[in-house]
């Protein structure tokens, strides 16, 4: 009998650092899975578009149409902005004129100008007159579309 409780009594250590190995093998291989599954995401995020050194690029942060959120205009001279179809980037947007901005490489600068639109253009929240320099980071606001310019 004594025999049978030590043995019965063995087992049970033995299923219980089993099981705590399993345990630990289980929240290892988990880890494993998160670390490897997170790090491709955060390269996929800057991967989705190659700018080239020519290239400006335009960002929309915030429009009227949600599809149009988070996409990104690579250009290299000239890009223009509007509710007309023959514009580059088409708002559907009713604050936004036809041929409403326009933006073109000039002296190895780019440079915004507002096509005479009823509602303005805003750069960094101020309305521009005439033609305005830009700058990496500044904020274009065209009807109600929010662009951010990087080159």
């Amino acid at each position: 009998m004594q025999g049978a409780a030590i043995v019965i009594k063995g087992l049970g250590i033995i299923l219980q650092y089993g099981l705590l190995i399993l345990l630990l093998f289980f929240v290892y291989r988990l880890m494993s899975f998160m670390k490897r599954d997170s790090q491709p995401v955060v390269e996929d995020i800057y991967a989705v578009t190659e700018i080239s050194n020519e290239e400006a690029v335009l960002t929309v942060l915030e429009a009227a149409e949600e599809n149009l959120v988070g996409q990104r205009f690579a250009f290299s001279h000239h890009i223009s902005i509007g509710r007309g179809n023959d514009n580059d980037i088409v708002l559907n947007d009713s604050f936004a004129s036809h041929h409403h901005a326009e933006i073109a490489l000039l002296n190895n600068l780019y440079v915004i100008e507002d096509m005479g639109s009823v509602n303005k253009t805003y750069v960094n929240n101020q309305p521009i007159t005439g033609r305005q320099y830009l700058q990496s980071g500044d904020l274009i606001t065209v009807g109600s579309a929010v662009f951010e310019f990087g080159r």
